[in-house]
C-alpha cells in the first residue's frame, strides 16, 4: 500500500503541472474532446478483460500459461474490435472522430501487460507494478507536454494514449514475471471465469454507463466547452483518486488471501476505514483551498473549475472511505452484487441530480449530482458490509468525515477572503488542514496513527520505485 501511495504521489505531482500546463495550450472543447476518448478506453478495457483477471486473481489456484494465454486472445481479438469499430465510424465524422480513435488504438497495446499484472497482484507484489504506472505517466505527459507546445494541438493529446500503452508494456514484459506471451485461444479455460468475471465487472460496466450518460448529457445541453470544464476537473481529481485507487487495487487480492487463511476482516474494515477517511480530508482540503484562485492560472475560459472542485471533493471524502474499505471485502466474500447494487443506484441518483441543473448550473451540476450519488452508494455498502461483518463504520468514518467537511469549507472560506490568489490558496490551506488535523489529534488520535504510519512509509517508498527485474516465477502448465 505504501508502494503504491508513493508511485501515486509521483503521478499526482506529474499530472498536477502537466493538466495545468495543457490546460494553458488547449481550448475546453479539447478537453472534451479527450474525455469522450477516454470514456471509449475504459469501455474498451472492460470489454476486453470481462473480469477474467480477478476470477484468477480470487481463487486459489494459481493461473497456467494456457490460462494467460487464453485471456490474452480474448482481450486481443475484443481490443481489435474496438478499434476498428472505432474507426469506421470516426471517418465519416472527421477530426473529432480521428481523435478518439487515435486514442483507442492503445487499447490491443496496452493488453500486452495484463497476464504480468495478474501474477504480480496474485502475489501482492506491487513494486513492478508501481514501476510501470509511473513509466506510463511519465511517457503519457511528456510527449503531450512536448507535442502540444510544438504546435501538435489535440493531436499530441490523443497520441500520448498509444504512447503510454508502448511504454507501459514494454516496461511489464521486461520486468515482469511472465514476458511475453502468445495469444492462443482456448474455451475450456476462459469458460470457468466468465461467471465471477460478469458479476467482478457489473459495478465497472455501471460507472461506464453512467460517465459516458453524463458527458454525452453535458454535451448536448451545455456544449463541448461546458463538457472540457468538467473533464479538466475530473483530470485533476483523478490524481488524489490515484492514490486511493492504489489501496483500492491491493484490497480485493489482499482480502482474498486473508479470507482464505481464515482471518476476521473486521478490524481490517474498520482501521482502514478510518485511515482512509483522514487521508481523504487531509488531501481534499489541499485540492478545495486552491480551487478557487484556478481561474487565475489557468485563464477566464476555467471559472467554473473551482465550483466543480468543491462539490467533487465533498463527495470523494463522503464515499471513499466507505467503498475502498467495504467493497474489496464484498467481492472477496461472494458478495459482488451489493457493489452492483451500490453502483447502480449511487449512478442514477447522480444523474437524475446532475442533469437538470446543466441548464443553469453547467458543469458544477456534474459535481452537484456526485454528491448526491455518493451519498445512496454510501448507504447501501456501509449497511451490507455492517450486517455481515459487525464492522463499526459508523465509529470509524463519521469524526473524521465530519470535521473534514469542516476543514474544506475553512479552506474555501479563507482562500476566498484572501482574494482567491495563490497566496490565499496557501493560506485556506494552512487554515483547513489545521482545523483538520488539531480536531483529529484530539478526538481520534488510533486513525491519525494509522494514517501516519501509511504517509511515512510511502515517503520511504518513494526512492524504491524504480525496481529490479522480478524474478521469472514459475507459471503452471
Amino acid at each position: 500500500a505504501s508502494l503504491l501511495i508513493a508511485r501515486g504521489t509521483l503521478i499526482l505531482a506529474l499530472g498536477l503541472g502537466a493538466n495545468i500546463a495543457l490546460a494553458r495550450l488547449l481550448e475546453p472543447r479539447d478537453f472534451g474532446l479527450v474525455a469522450l476518448g477516454t470514456v471509449l478506453l475504459a469501455f474498451g478495457t472492460l470489454l476486453s478483460d470481462a473480469g477474467l483477471g480477478a476470477g484468477l486473481i480470487r481463487r486459489p489456484e494459481p493461473p497456467s500459461r494456457t490460462e494467460l494465454r487464453a485471456i490474452a486472445a480474448v482481450q486481443l481479438g475484443l481490443t481489435l474490435a474496438v478499434v476498428a469499430a472505432a474507426t469506421l465510424v470516426a471517418l465519416p465524422i472527421g477530426r473529432d472522430g480521428l481523435v478518439v480513435a487515435v486514442m483507442a488504438a492503445s487499447l490491443p497495446i496496452a493488453m500486452l501487460k495484463v497476464p504480468g499484472t495478474i501474477l504480480l497482484e496474485r502475489d501482492l507484489r506491487y513494486r513492478v507494478v508501481a514501476t510501470v504506472d509511473v513509466v506510463e505517466a511519465v511517457a503519457f505527459y511528456g510527449w503531450a507536454l512536448v507535442a502540444v507546445a510544438l504546435g501538435a494541438g489535440i493531436w499530441g493529446f490523443a497520441t500520448a494514449a498509444p504512447v503510454r500503452a508502448v511504454a507501459g508494456a514494454v516496461t511489464m514484459m521486461r520486468l515482469g514475471p511472465v514476458g511475453p506471451l502468445r495469444p492462443r485461444w482456448s474455451w475450456p479455460s476462459v469458460r470457468p471465469l466468465l461467471g465471477f468475471g460478469a458479476r467482478y465487472q457489473g459495478a465497472v460496466v455501471v460507472g461506464i454507463v453512467r460517465d459516458q450518460s453524463l458527458n454525452v448529457g453535458i454535451a448536448l445541453i451545455a456544449g463541448i466547452a461546458a463538457l472540457g470544464v468538467w473533464n479538466l476537473a475530473w483530470r485533476v481529481l483523478q490524481i488524489p483518486l490515484m492514490v486511493f485507487g492504489a489501496l483500492g487495487r491491493i484490497g480485493f487480492p489482499a482480502m482474498a488471501r486473508l479470507l482464505e487463511a481464515g482471518h476476521d476482516p473486521r478490524p481490517v474494515i474498520e482501521r482502514g476505514a478510518a485511515a482512509l477517511a483522514v487521508l481523504s480530508g487531509a488531501m481534499m482540503v489541499a485540492f478545495v483551498a486552491f480551487a478557487p484562485a484556478l481561474p487565475v492560472v489557468l485563464g477566464p475560459d476555467w471559472h467554473d473549475v473551482p465550483a466543480v472542485l468543491l462539490w467533487s471533493g465533498l463527495a470523494v471524502m463522503a464515499i471513499l472511505p466507505v467503498a475502498l474499505g467495504s467493497s474489496p471485502y464484498l467481492f472477496a466474500s461472494g458478495s459482488a452484487g451489493t457493489v452492483v447494487l451500490a453502483a447502480s443506484l449511487g449512478a442514477v441518483v447522480w444523474l437524475a441530480v446532475a442533469l437538470p441543473l446543466v441548464p443553469s448550473l453547467g458543469a458544477p451540476a456534474a459535481a452537484i449530482g456526485w454528491c448526491a450519488g455518493a451519498i445512496v452508494q454510501l448507504a447501501v455498502l456501509a449497511t451490507r458490509t455492517i450486517a455481515r461483518t459487525g464492522a463499526a463504520l459508523g465509529t470509524s468514518v463519521g469524526v473524521p468525515l465530519a470535521t473534514g467537511i469542516a476543514a474544506v469549507a475553512a479552506a474555501w472560506l479563507v482562500t476566498d477572503a484572501a482574494g482567491r490568489t495563490v497566496g490565499g490558496g496557501a493560506l485556506g490551506l494552512l487554515a483547513g488542514e489545521a482545523l483538520l488535523f488539531g480536531t483529529l489529534l484530539a478526538l481520534r488520535l488510533p486513525a491519525m496513527r494509522d494514517t501516519r504510519g501509511l504517509v511515512v512509509q510511502a515517503i520511504g517508498s518513494l526512492s524504491g520505485t524504480s525496481a529490479a527485474p522480478a524474478s521469472r516465477v514459475g507459471v503452471p502448465g
